[in-house]
């Protein structure tokens, strides 16, 4: 490890989730549960709304539509307000309003939430290196954390961390999901959430993530040690360009509270409109649960952009989540 590291004495690493610990499945096997949580909505809708209020449509685009719908209006809200979380309910309830249901039932909206869920075991494969990385990490002695942007959460998604084996290594109390807790990366107070709950300073601490909007410029300005893993198909152009980076300690970090966001973050939405990229797959990935777009004022230059010219700076870039075992040596305990 840098001497620099050794001296900051860093002695907890928090994670984000998608596309740094497990990645989405095959895009045909996502559709299919994707489509199958439709369905779940789709018959709710049949069962309590008039059918003069829904769209007139069959079964599988009647439940595409409500998803696409809760989906834009969701991005609006987080647009408006990118540091909080949007009320999912309140958002199927303004849906329902717009196709001109004039009695909204807000446990009914919980409910068509709730079947729109896709659930995480299957869908969602732990990386091959994730969990051996993770116990070389806890056998070291570093204290483990979660900061994930997720509208959901709840009991639900805590026994999918059960079932894939991620709550052997992370306590529940140590994981901060902003669909609980109305707060979204990059705003400091998610980040203070799990610090406080772990009884660390920032400065001890490192921040893994794939997104620069959100793990990066979250973490940075709280001065969190930052790591970057791109999501897989940027890891060859990232490391790339970060080599050609003037060194990350002459830079200085913007508290986020006055940030302006200054573009989309492609990298979260796995769109390839950068310059320089290489191509994302051709069919890309939806938009849903756990990765929507952070809002943006200004979509002429995105982050992406702002890494390769040297704009935003992550401490280090790392293409799996091994390499952090030749960072991170054994903790030096006091």
């Amino acid at each position: 490890m840098p001497e620099a590291l050794v001296e900051r004495g860093i002695r907890c690493l928090l994670f984000d989730l998608g596309d740094t610990l497990w990645y989405r499945e095959s895009q045909d096997g996502w559709d299919q549960r994707e489509g199958a949580a439709n369905q779940r909505a789709t018959d709710l809708l049949r069962q309590h709304i008039n059918p003069s209020w829904l769209p007139k449509l069959d079964d599988h685009a009647l439940g595409h539509c409500l998803r696409q719908a809760f989906d834009a209006q969701v991005r609006t809200t987080i647009r408006h307000t990118p540091l909080l979380e949007p009320d999912a309910v309140q958002a199927i309830a303004c849906v329902l309003r717009t196709w001109g249901s004039t009695q909204v039932d807000l446990t009914l909206c919980s409910a068509l939430f709730e079947a729109l869920r896709v659930r995480i075991p299957n869908s969602r494969p732990l990386f091959a290196d994730a969990l051996p990385t993770l116990t070389e990490l806890r056998r070291r002695g570093y204290l483990l954390g979660i900061v994930t942007n997720r509208l959901w959460g709840g009991q639900a998604f805590h026994e999918d961390l059960r079932s894939i084996g991620l709550l052997d290594y992370f306590n529940l109390e140590h994981i901060a999901i902003s669909g609980d807790l109305g707060l979204r990366k990059p705003n400091p107070q998610i980040f203070e959430y799990t610090l406080n709950a772990l009884h660390v300073s920032p400065r001890e601490t490192a921040m893994i993530g794939d997104s620069l909007s959100a793990d990066i410029l979250g973490a940075q300005p709280l001065g969190i040690y930052a790591i970057w893993k791109p999501k897989p198909w940027l890891s060859k152009w990232a490391k790339e360009h970060a080599t050609a980076q003037p060194s990350q300690a002459s830079s200085t970090h913007q508290p986020i509270s006055a940030w302006t966001f200054p573009g989309e973050d492609t990298a979260d939405t796995q769109l390839a409109e950068t310059l320089e990229t290489p191509a994302a797959p051709s069919t890309g990935m939806l938009v849903t649960d756990d990765d929507y777009i952070l809002a943006h004022a200004n979509t002429s230059r995105d982050y992406l952009e702002q890494f390769r010219q040297g704009e935003i700076r992550p401490d280090r870039v790392i293409e799996h989540l091994n390499e952090l075992l030749d960072i991170f040596p054994e903790v030096n305990m006091p």
